[in-house]
């Protein structure tokens, strides 16, 4: 045997010499219900090596297919069938003589009994055929555990012999070379049981040598004693006297030598009768199995030692038999479903039948290991009346499966807990790490001398700085120089009075532009009240700058709205005044070329009153949609702009292709066109160039309703891609201090307000350069 690393043994593999042993070795086992070699058991193992290891003819015959296997000396027993008959079963081995030896050995498999048939007659094939054979015919049983495995013995041919008394026996010195010849060790004695005889075997055993043990009773020279109470065991030979008939040795029984020495035996008694039946002998057949109770000892202690473990181990543990019947189970698991009684013997699914339910991973599991010999684990929770979770591994067994088992419920439940606690804490984390991202301040930290200790990754954004250049001193980079001082000053008043720290203050961005920013922060005193760290948020307020200047904008272009509006008003009455006089002038002036000098006066004050009015069209802005002409439109904001298209040396084109009216609010819709045309006739100078103003019918591409399209084209320088992108945007100008950035932004929403559509495309392409503009409107804007 060999150990394990924890100490339990392990078969040695196969052992012996000659050709048996070499041919065991080699066969192909894993064909064989036996399995491979490295599968058998420790009493498969042991009872194979003691047969091929046995001088004298053996065999076993394994499982209930009786798979033979035997020695050297066995070979000439099935005659040309070897080697062909190695791991046959024994039934199509011996088929001619199956009728004669298969019940005895369907019996001793069956009922466990040892069997000795002295001189049995057996047809067996030769060479030459099928011929009787008499043998002496006996068997043990193995057994692995509590049931038989397969069944051992010793064969003997003793053909010669049967043939030899019935030619009247032949000389005694021919039987005692038969006798000798049995592998196993013999004893014959008379009626009353001296010893008249023994083989060599039995000389070795006992220790006694036949002449000085011929005479004595059996029992001086034959001595055995329990292996378990150490008194003597009852003579095999007033067994036999008793009984009548053949008998076997008690289990562990042990011969003790002349010299002290003891063996473990089995061995088998024979009453030897004369023709009339009257008994005239004994024969008593024994063999040394140390080797195997040895291994039988040791099967034990392994299976003493399993037994602790298992009950000692935390785990709980139940085996399965094939039938699905419980066959095995420790304290732990007893304990673990205590409200179930399981037993050895109940069924395993009636004991436990809530574990059956579609999808269930104890019977997609258990079913695997039991028919297909896969291991398996898994975690699963099992209802009342346990109503817990189990940790499973399953692995199979020789006989079913092995099931460990674990109470995790407690474990689940913590770490559910933790599980959601790292959830809940994760959302946080991730709530928090979105607020401040999406939030418009930067948070920040600093020392007493305002060097920056840490701050958010908008500020990296904001800057372009990496995080090197803007800690520490890195940070006074950044601010306009212009407000620096200011800066400083607001700190050094926060550092002497410990008041917050306010500032608006502009900085300058990856781009090299300014922005405005504003910046707070508040002290961390220590325990004596010593600034120690200042905490402070930067945010942006750009917008709000430029917003306040567009407010600033916007009121001064009320104000002068509201001034050209009554401009216009009071040019209004003069002007009424001066037509009625020209009138009254010409009615009365008789030279021609006075009449020409008072048209032209008179056309250029009509043209003078529509400048006013117009003026008052834009300041004035309805409250209801109107309907009004495409043409209209673009003549009324056209007429605004005549003077600077004449001075810019703008040629002005007009076409129009609609004889329709657009429903909407005039005065939007005119702001539009005129922040279209004042942005046109902008991109032209000083240069000039065409202007384009038309409508035509259209129908919206996407929607399908019809309208018109309103298109102011130049041929100005255009724009490039990136201030197309922004031209929509507030604020966005290209006009510097001359522009608000609100037209285009205004105009949109307008557009938007009217389910209209404002797009525009632009080159910088030579030749062909310029931008267009296009105005959609549905007929029906103000729905």
């Amino acid at each position: 045997m060999t150990q394990l690393e924890n100490g339990s043994p392990t078969p040695s593999r196969i052992i012996g010499t000659g050709e048996m042993a070499d041919l065991v070795r080699a066969y192909d086992w894993s064909s064989t219900p036996l399995g491979p070699i490295e599968s058998w058991s420790v009493e498969l193992l042991t009872i194979v090596n003691l047969t091929l290891c046995s001088p004298s003819p053996a065999r076993t015959m394994w499982g209930p297919d009786f798979i033979l296997i035997y020695n050297d000396a066995y070979r000439p027993i099935p005659g040309p069938r070897h080697p062909a008959a190695l791991g046959k079963s024994a039934r199509d081995v011996y088929g001619e003589s199956w009728h004669v030896v298969g019940p005895l050995l369907e019996k001793a498999f069956a009922t466990g009994e040892t069997f000795f048939y002295e001189k049995l007659l057996v047809p067996l094939p030769t060479e030459s055929g099928i011929k009787n054979f008499y043998l002496n015919y006996s068997f043990n049983p193995i057994y692995e555990g509590n049931r038989i495995a397969g069944l051992f013995g010793p064969l003997q041919d003793v053909t010669g012999e049967v043939i030899a008394t019935r030619k009247l026996q032949e000389s005694e010195a021919r039987a005692t070379r038969i006798l000798q010849s049995i592998g196993d060790a013999v004893i014959v004695t008379d009626s009353e049981g001296c010893i008249t005889h023994m083989n060599p075997v039995a000389e070795g055993l006992t220790g006694y040598p036949l002449q000085e043990a011929i005479g004595r009773p059996l029992t001086m020279v034959f001595r055995i004693v329990s292996e378990d109470t150490r008194q003597a065991v009852e003579s095999p030979v007033e067994k036999i006297k008793r009984l009548g008939v053949v008998v076997g040795l008690a289990n562990h029984t042990i011969l003790q030598a002349k010299d002290g020495t003891e063996i473990h035996i089995d061995d088998s008694g024979a009453p030897i009768r004369n023709e009339d039946g009257e008994l005239t002998g004994i024969v008593l057949v024994f063999r040394d199995i140390n080797e195997r109770r040895v291994a039988e000892r040791e099967r034990d202690r392994v299976t003493e030692q399993l037994d602790q473990v298992l009950e000692c181990t935390t785990d709980g543990v139940i085996s399965v038999d094939r039938n699905w019947r419980i066959t095995y189970a420790n304290a732990p698991a007893k304990a673990i479903v205590a409200p179930i009684d399981i037993f050895s013997g109940k069924g395993f699914w009636d004991s436990f039948p809530a574990a059956v339910y579609e999808g269930s991973p104890y019977v997609e599991h258990y079913n695997r290991a039991m028919h297909e010999g896969s291991a398996g684990q898994f975690e699963a929770h099992y209802t009342d009346p346990l109503n817990i979770w189990v940790q499973v591994n399953v692995r199979p067994s020789r006989d079913g499966i092995v099931i460990f088992f674990r109470d995790v419920t407690e474990e689940k439940l913590a770490a559910n807990a933790l599980r959601e606690t790292a959830e809940a804490l994760k959302a946080s984390e991730e709530e928090l790490r979105w607020t401040i991202k999406l939030s418009a301040q930067i948070p920040w930290t600093a020392d007493l001398e305002g060097r920056i200790l840490d701050f958010g990754d908008s500020w990296l954004v904001a800057t372009g700085l990496t995080r090197e250049q803007a800690l520490g001193d890195g940070w006074s980079q950044v601010p306009h120089p212009e407000d620096t001082p200011r800066m400083a000053k607001a700190w050094r008043h926060a550092l002497l009075t410990g008041e917050p720290y306010n500032v608006e203050h502009r900085i300058r961005t990856a781009s090299g532009q300014y922005r405005w920013m504003r910046s707070s922060a508040l002290p961390r005193q220590d325990d004596t009240g010593k600034i120690v760290k200042w905490y402070g948020t930067t945010e942006d307020i750009e917008e709000r700058k430029r917003a306040e200047q567009a407010l600033m904008q916007s009121e001064k272009l009320a104000a002068v709205g509201r001034l050209a509006s009554s401009i216009a008003h009071e040019i209004n009455n003069p002007l009424e005044a001066v037509t009625n006089l020209i009138y009254l002038a010409r009615q009365k002036a008789s030279v021609p070329e006075a009449l020409e000098y008072l048209e032209s006066a008179e056309r250029e004050i009509r043209r003078v009153s529509a400048i006013a009015n117009q003026t008052l069209r834009f300041h004035r802005q309805s409250t209801h949609p109107q309907s009004v002409l495409c043409d209209e439109l673009i003549e009324s904001v056209l007429s605004i702009f005549q003077g600077r298209v004449l001075n810019a040396n703008i040629r002005v084109e007009r076409r129009n292709r609609v004889s329709e009216s657009v429903k909407c609010f005039e005065g939007e819709i005119r702001q539009v066109l005129s922040n279209l045309v004042a942005n046109a006739v902008d991109a032209m100078q000083p240069a000039g160039g065409r202007l384009l103003a038309r409508c035509r019918k259209a129908t919206h591409w996407k929607t399908g309703r019809r309208g018109v399209a309103f298109t102011v084209a130049d041929t100005g320088n255009g724009m490039d891609q990136q201030t197309l992108q922004r031209i929509f945007d507030a604020f966005f100008t290209t006009k510097g201090i001359s522009g608000t950035g609100l037209g285009l932004w205004i105009s949109k929403d307008i557009v938007d307000r009217h389910h209209g559509e404002l797009r525009v495309r632009s080159s910088q392409k030579h030749p062909g350069c310029g931008t267009v503009f296009i105005l959609f409107l549905p007929l029906d804007a103000e729905s």
